[in-house]
C-alpha cells in the first residue's frame, strides 16, 4: 500500500499516514505511534494533507483526524496523478516534435504523408501499433475496389491485429462491398471484427486505443489523392471515439 501511495504522488511519511487513517480516527500521538511517523513531523504532515484536501480534523479534545471517504481520496489522487502525466507526456511530444522537425527527422507523434508511400507507411500504423482497439469511419468516398493492391496489404494487417486479439470496430457505408478478407474475417470472429452500416462525409478516420488518431484527408481515394495525418493525442481521440460511438448506435448491422 506504501508503495503504491507513493506512486500516486505522497511522500514516504505522507503515505504511512494516509494508510492508517484510512481504517480508524487517531488523535495526533495515536497516529504518530501507529504510523510510525516520529511525532516531530507530525504537524507538518496534517498539514499538508489538509491543504491537500485528503484528510480532516474534528473538534474534539483531543483533535481526531480521519478520512471521510477512502474513495474520494483515492480517486482525487488519482486524478492529479494522471493530470500530471498527461501534462509531461504533452510537453515531451511537443519538444521531441519541435527537434525532429529542425532537424528534418520524421516525427512519430504528429506526421504528415503527402504521397502514396507516406500514405502507405502512416496507414500501416493503426494496425501494426494497436493494443486493444480500432475504431474505423469509412466515408461515402471510400472505394475498396481501387488500389487493391495496397488496400489487400491492409486488410491483412488488419486480420493478424484480430488474431492476436484486437477488437476492430469499423463503419462502412450502406451499399460498399466488404472485401472477401475482411467478409470471412467478420464471419469467423464477429466479435473481433464488427461492422455497421452508416452513410457519412465524416472524415476518413482511426480511432487506436483511445490515444492515436489517422485521419484521411480525402473526397475520392486515400492513396490517389489528399493527404494523411497521423497524431498522438487522448484529447482529440477522445474527442473522435465519442462522434465514432454516436455514429455506431445509429448505424444498421451488417448482414452478412
Amino acid at each position: 500500500m506504501i508503495e503504491d501511495l507513493k506512486a500516486v504522488g505522497l511522500g514516504y511519511y505522507e503515505s504511512k499516514i494516509i494508510e492508517v487513517l484510512m481504517k480508524e480516527k487517531l488523535n495526533l500521538r495515536e497516529l504518530s505511534k501507529k504510523s510510525g511517523v516520529p511525532f516531530g513531523k507530525i504537524y507538518s504532515i496534517i498539514k499538508s494533507l489538509k491543504n491537500k484536501k485528503l484528510i480532516k480534523e474534528n473538534n474534539s479534545r483531543p483533535k481526531l483526524v480521519y478520512i471521510d471517504n477512502v474513495s474520494e481520496v483515492i480517486s482525487e489522487l488519482l486524478k492529479e496523478k494522471e493530470e500530471k502525466e498527461k501534462k509531461i507526456t504533452e510537453n515531451l511530444r511537443n519538444i521531441a516534435t519541435e527537434i525532429d522537425r529542425s532537424k528534418k527527422k520524421p516525427q512519430r507523434f504528429f506526421q504528415i504523408g503527402t504521397n502514396i508511400q507516406d500514405n502507405k507507411r502512416i496507414q500501416m500504423r493503426s494496425f501494426t501499433e494497436a493494443q486493444n482497439e480500432i475504431l474505423q469511419i469509412l466515408n461515402i468516398h471510400h472505394k475498396p475496389e481501387s488500389n487493391r493492391e495496397s488496400k489487400t496489404i491492409w486488410e491483412k494487417e488488419i486480420m493478424n491485429a484480430v488474431k492476436r486479439g484486437i477488437i476492430f470496430r469499423s463503419i462502412y457505408p450502406k451499399k460498399t462491398t466488404l472485401p472477401k478478407i475482411l467478409d470471412n474475417l467478420n464471419k469467423k470472429y464477429p466479435e473481433k471484427f464488427q461492422v455497421r452500416r452508416l452513410d457519412t462525409d465524416f472524415t476518413r478516420c482511426d480511432i487506436i486505443d483511445g490515444k492515436k488518431v489517422l485521419l484521411k484527408l480525402i473526397t475520392s481515394d486515400a492513396i490517389g489523392f489528399g493527404g494523411t495525418i497521423f497524431v498522438e493525442n487522448e484529447d482529440l481521440a477522445y474527442n473522435l471515439k465519442a462522434i465514432f460511438e454516436e455514429m455506431w448506435e445509429q448505424g444498421n448491422p451488417h448482414v452478412i
